[in-house]
């Protein structure tokens, strides 16, 4: 189950997405996203957090390009943060770590 935390108060605005973002997940995901979108038009600078997300897939993956893609052409500034675990392993071996910049921890 996917988990969508929103704060507005934060400079960028945070977009946190927990737990599970899978073929499974998508659809419910893009017509909350969408939505979370459309409510705060106005925000120009969005960090999409990916901390607390357990599993992702390439459904998962295709939506988190589009959500950065249909943000960057409102003219909005996106950074992804905190990629680690499932969300990491699978940007890396599709090696997206170009489209989904972001800060990723040290090497052990």
């Amino acid at each position: 189950m996917l988990a969508i935390e929103f704060d507005t108060a934060a400079s960028p605005a945070r977009l946190a997405l927990g737990g599970s973002l899978t073929i499974y997940e998508v659809a419910q995901a893009h017509g909350e996203l969408l939505a979370l979108l459309a409510a705060n038009a106005r925000v120009e600078a969005w960090r999409l957090d990916l901390a607390e997300l357990e599993e992702l897939d390439s459904a998962g993956v295709q939506l988190l390009l589009g959500l950065r893609r249909q943000l960057v052409l409102a003219g909005n500034t996106v950074e992804v943060v905190n990629l680690q675990g499932a969300a990491l392993e699978v940007v890396s071996l599709l090696r997206l770590d170009v489209l989904l910049p972001g800060e990723q921890p040290a090497a052990a």
